[in-house]
């Protein structure tokens, strides 16, 4: 019996991908299309910045990086690179995910490793609990480098929502790495 006119194979059905039911295969395969063919925007320091709302301005002329600042062989603060109203940058995006780094400059060639989390900063103590933010270590091959764009990879969130990044340099305390970054947003 031929059950090919009644049930249709997937590969010749139309889907709606990331507008479609989430978690669907469909919604996946999109949703890995699009981060790795997707429009990218990168962003700065913002030169007039608000609050917790705006901190971050697209990187065109005269948009300084951003600054981190390494503690005691262990982690410096968190420098906040989104705010809540910095995204989306493109009308009808509704999640975001920050993609790539550039780092302009280092005072050390002792590794370093970033975290970047998103969410609000009262909710660090259980996101850094639940193993909620990513990773990515850095090494520079001279300090004030050229190195080029490293990718990080870190978890879809909705717009507005707040991010934040902070490292750490081995071996080393008050060392400073700036970089800007280049974020993917997504419609749905």
């Amino acid at each position: 019996m031929n059950t090919t006119s009644r049930n249709p194979k997937i590969d010749k059905q139309a889907v709606n991908g990331l507008l479609g039911v989430e978690d669907s295969l469909a919604y996946k395969v999109n949703e890995l299309e699009r981060h790795f063919h997707n429009r990218e925007k990168w962003m700065g320091a913002a030169t007039t910045p608000s609050g917790e709302t705006h901190v971050a301005d697209r990187m065109v002329g005269g948009i300084s990086p951003f600054t981190l600042t390494a503690g005691n062989d262990t982690f410096g603060s968190w420098v906040q690179l989104l705010g809540s109203a910095d995204t989306p940058v493109s009308s009808g995006m509704i999640k975001l995910d920050a993609h790539r780094v550039l780092v302009t400059s280092t005072n050390s060639t002792n590794v370093y490793i970033l975290q970047i989390i998103a969410g609000e900063s009262a909710d660090f103590a259980a996101l850094l609990t639940n193993e909620l933010f990513s990773e990515s270590p850095y090494v520079a091959a001279s300090n004030n480098n050229d190195a080029g764009i490293t990718d990080v990879m870190v978890s879809r969130t909705p717009v507005g929502t707040k991010v934040w990044a902070r490292a750490a340099c081995i071996g080393a305390s008050g060392t400073t790495i700036s970089f800007y970054f280049g974020i993917h947003e997504y419609e749905g």
